[in-house]
């Protein structure tokens, strides 16, 4: 969990007055206070409640704040991918209000409500595969045009959200480590062809990042890595996650009955090919060495490290070899 750059008493007063001026309200104040949430590996999170609230904000809310470093593109982003699937119907938190003034907060941020329920790890563990199959088909079922078009208003470049503009991030990312040049390159010359229809891929669709209450889907979070692409890259990417992260950090002893399940219940909601699949788990596992490779600690845990090379090695036949610690 990062820390902010400001002391919780002054983020949480400042919060007040820019909420007032929004408002126009300059009576409104804290129900509850500012309380940080656990998680958290891009911003700082907290949740709160507003006393005289005007209609529609005064359920519990959720402030997102973003490290200075970030700019202002982050929240932004996010913002308004959320705002516009909450409008599709997609269950993902309403934003109340982005602001992109450094200054206010130390940091851009945005005020989303709080959606009930709790992370889909707190259920039974045989109702996860089936409700995240059924949830991921919803998502790549929804229509990916009017997320786009909210982006290219605010500005972002069109290459931010698609594949060809990862790649190129990604090869800059890796220019840094010399050791992961030949995967970077063999993700290059070997990229499969796209579908005619791509749909809208979250990028990290995995059970610590959807909510759940009385066996529904209440919301799906964090959406940084959103990308309109094919949805065989999404998949790819769950599929890892739940073959080599989920093994260490959930302790997940039958990954492919998991798989099989969640495959299952998404072919009943939308077809699948699977064709290009190796391809995007060979992405997936060489992306999380390049963000092992800058720091991010759940990337550098020696067991899964190995199975990420082993996969490489599996579909690509090249044999990454890391420096030594």
């Amino acid at each position: 969990m990062i820390k902010p750059e400001k002391p919780l008493e002054q983020i949480s007063k400042a919060l007040i007055g820019y909420l007032s001026a929004q408002t126009g309200d300059p009576a409104i104040d804290y129900e509850t206070p500012l309380t940080q949430m656990q998680g958290g590996y891009e911003t700082c999170t907290y949740r709160f409640k507003l006393s005289g609230a005007p209609q529609g904000v005064s359920h519990p809310l959720v402030l997102r704040l973003y490290p200075r470093r970030y700019g202002p593109d982050n929240a932004l982003w996010e913002s308004t991918i959320q705002s516009v699937l909450a409008d599709q119907g997609y269950p993902v938190a309403c934003v109340h209000w982005t602001c992109t003034d450094l200054s206010v907060l130390g940091g851009a941020f945005f005020v989303m409500a709080l959606l009930p329920g709790a992370l889909m790890t707190t259920v039974p563990f045989e109702t996860i595969p089936g409700m995240m199959g059924t949830t991921h088909a919803h998502l790549h079922g929804v229509d990916p045009e009017p997320v786009v078009r909210a982006l290219q208003e605010r500005g972002f470049d069109e290459r931010r959200y698609r594949l060809g503009g990862r790649m190129d991030q990604l090869q800059h990312r890796a220019s840094e480590h010399p050791w992961l040049k030949e995967g970077v390159e063999w993700l290059v010359e070997n990229r499969p062809p796209e579908p005619e229809r791509l749909v809208i891929c979250h990028g990290d669709f995995h059970p610590l990042n959807i909510l759940v209450q009385d066996g529904k889907v209440t919301g799906v979070l964090d959406w940084p890595g959103f990308i309109v692409a094919d949805p065989v890259l999404d998949i790819a990417n769950t599929i890892t996650l739940t073959e080599i992260s989920a093994k260490y950090l959930l302790g997940l002893k039958n990954p492919e009955t998991v798989i099989q399940v969640y495959l299952g219940a998404y072919r009943a909601q939308r077809p699948l090919d699977l064709g290009a699949l190796d391809y995007y788990r060979a992405r997936r596992c060489i992306h999380a060495l390049v963000e092992g490779a800058e720091g991010q600690q759940v990337w550098r845990q020696p067991g899964i490290v190995a199975d990420l090379l082993a996969t490489t090695h599996e579909v690509t036949g090249i044999r990454i070899i890391p420096p030594s610690p």
